[in-house]
């Protein structure tokens, strides 16, 4: 008996067999159309030193920003709530927030926020400035980076757009 009828012999053979010759005239046909290695030449390889670049900063933002609508916010220093001044947020992460204020900042410093419309039962959130700048984007304010002091609750963040 030769090798054919020893294949045809076997079960299932009309399902199993042209799948098994189409895959093996499909790889051929792949390995024969592929194209071939183009190898380099060594002293190709050698190139004139090429002056050093400095790698642009990594963003030291560990957290996304989060774009969205401006929330107008009350903004007051943490222990004279009584007469707040108004801000606005441009953007907030899990991390902080960016406002647009009409008062300038120092680094460091510690302010408490709420949005105007939040009901009086809402906690004032503790922000440190963590930069403050001119604003590009709205004349006459100024856009100050803030760090939460201690992390506010999701449900409280989402106060803030």
């Amino acid at each position: 008996m030769g090798v054919v009828e020893q294949i045809a012999q076997l079960p299932y053979v009309v399902f199993w067999l042209p799948g098994l010759v189409f895959v093996a005239v499909a790889g051929g046909l792949y390995w024969l159309s592929r194209p071939s290695p183009v190898y380099a030449d060594a002293s190709a390889l050698v190139t004139a030193p090429q002056p050093l670049v400095a790698p642009k900063p990594k963003d030291q933002r560990e957290s996304l920003r989060r774009l969205g609508n401006t929330v107008e916010v009350h903004v007051a220093a943490p222990d004279n709530k009584k007469n707040p001044g108004l801000g606005n947020v441009l953007d907030r992460s899990t991390g902080g927030l960016r406002l647009a204020l009409y008062q300038e900042f120092g680094v460091g410093v510690v302010l408490s926020i709420r949005p105007v419309h939040a009901q009086d039962m809402v906690p004032w959130v503790d922000i440190e400035v963590r930069y403050c700048k001119v604003s590009q984007e709205i004349p006459g304010c100024f856009e100050v980076g803030c760090q939460y002091v201690k992390s506010p609750p999701y449900s409280i963040q989402l106060l803030f757009g």
